[in-house]
């Protein structure tokens, strides 16, 4: 747990929607490498030809992940995805466009598969009541890497982040 770390996560402008889930490994699909994510990027930029997603590495996409599963074992989670300007929300409904509030956050680099985020939000969770911090706020996921550059699961990175006061 000392790999955990306080740090600042600047404001920014994103498009954004909402799924419920089994788990965020759901957008990936191993076997043919499609990734729902993309389509979803691929979609606002012809909707929003003026509105650039950042190349890496200065591109952060995130899903909020709830801390606690709905009753039918699914997850709500909400898909963030920076952007340089807000653009005209999906007349389709699929996404729509705001701006997300600077956050403190307790953050832990996390390496292994999809199914053990939750392994490491319990240790973000255990490292913050154990250090005199308040949970204010859903936890993060912002992947590193995953199914579109690594092969093996277990080299898998993903930034946990929850927001602390």
């Amino acid at each position: 747990m000392s790999d955990i770390t306080i740090r600042k996560i600047p404001s920014c402008i994103v498009y954004t929607a909402e799924y419920d889930v089994p788990g965020v490994d759901s957008f990936f699909d191993e076997e043919t490498g499609d990734n729902a994510l993309y389509d979803l990027q691929y979609l606002m930029e012809a909707d929003n030809p003026d509105v650039h997603v950042p190349d890496i590495p200065d591109d952060y996409n995130f899903f909020f992940y709830p801390l606690e599963k709905n009753p039918d074992g699914t997850i709500h989670v909400i898909y963030c995805d920076m952007v340089d300007k807000a653009g005209t929300d999906s007349p389709s409904g699929a996404y729509r466009f705001t701006e997300i509030p600077e956050i403190q956050a307790a953050v832990l680099m996390h390496k292994g598969a999809f199914d053990t985020i939750d392994k490491g939000f319990a240790l973000v969770q255990q490292w913050v009541k154990e250090n005199g911090y308040e949970i204010c706020g859903p936890g993060r996921i912002s992947a590193v890497h995953g199914p579109w550059d690594r092969e093996d699961p277990n080299e898998y990175v993903n930034e946990l982040q929850i927001p602390v006061r």
